[in-house]
């Protein structure tokens, strides 16, 4: 397990970068981003729960996920790669986990994928840390959410993977995982960038555009508004009353030195 464990990833500067821009981000409204920005229902009322594509939007995730959360994830593929998916997961005071799940079977086209998780907070057992089980090279047989099915689990082996601030774990596409809910009255927030070899041909715009036709169909299918492809998030979601579709309607997001992102929008 530890090598899947990256110490000391971001030092304090750059810890402090990201907290800067997540806390940007999470003030975003809910449904003004159009890849996705969702909240969930918790005690203490909605709570943002997930970003989807902000290196979209943000230079400071943008860069961190073509350039540091890359190269561990080409140490780990062992060949170059193309980051086609990245996403923040807010675990606030009393948010909720996700079921077991693998995340090949979550990526709709893609056929070897590695995920790397970059904690923004600490990450403890107590604020739902990430539960990983490793040895596994094939898909499991899932449930009708797409989990991994109940009596397949019983026969799985997980470790805890506590993380600091700035620490990372990199999560092999057929390596199941979960995660509980946040017990803590603090945050546990973490960016997670996901990448397959360049070989496959695979892109972002393929994949969110995927991403969008099945949520569409299962959310129908199901009568449940979900934040992902699968219906792994055990907590309440919650429908935005208005969804951007077309446009981003938060606010621009600047760098440190205020420059502007200049990211192109995808259709």
């Amino acid at each position: 397990m530890s090598e899947t464990v990256h110490r000391g990833v971001l030092e304090d500067a750059g810890v402090v970068a990201l907290h800067d821009a997540v806390y940007a981000i999470q003030a975003w409204p809910a449904g003004s981003h159009v890849w996705g920005h969702y909240a969930e229902q918790t005690e203490h009322g909605p709570a943002i729960c997930r970003t989807e594509n902000v290196s979209a939007c943000d230079p400071t995730v943008g860069a961190l996920v073509e350039q540091e959360l890359r190269g561990i994830a080409e140490r780990a593929l062992g060949a170059p790669t193309v980051a086609f998916k990245d996403k923040l997961n807010y675990k606030q005071p009393g948010g909720a986990g996700f079921s077991p799940h693998q995340d090949v079977v979550a990526y709709p086209g893609v056929g070897r994928v590695v995920s790397v998780l970059l904690a923004v907070d600490e990450c403890s057992l107590e604020s739902g840390c990430l539960w990983l089980a490793v040895g596994v090279d094939r898909a499991l047989p899932t449930d009708d959410r797409g989990a991994v099915r109940a009596d397949v689990v019983d026969g799985l082996s997980f470790d805890p993977i506590e993380l600091g601030a700035g620490d990372a774990v990199c999560i092999d596409g057929f390596a199941p995982h979960y995660s509980e809910a946040n017990r803590t009255e603090h945050a546990r927030r973490v960016l997670v960038a996901s990448y397959a070899p360049a070989s496959e041909g695979y892109s972002r715009a393929m994949y969110y555009a995927a991403r969008r036709t099945v949520m569409t169909d299962a959310s129908a299918r199901d009568g449940r508004f979900r934040i992902s492809t699968l219906a792994d998030f055990e907590g309440d979601e919650v429908a935005p009353t208005e969804l951007a579709r077309d446009r981003c309607t938060h606010p621009v997001v600047t760098s440190p030195d205020g420059a502007r992102s200049t990211r192109p929008a995808m259709p």
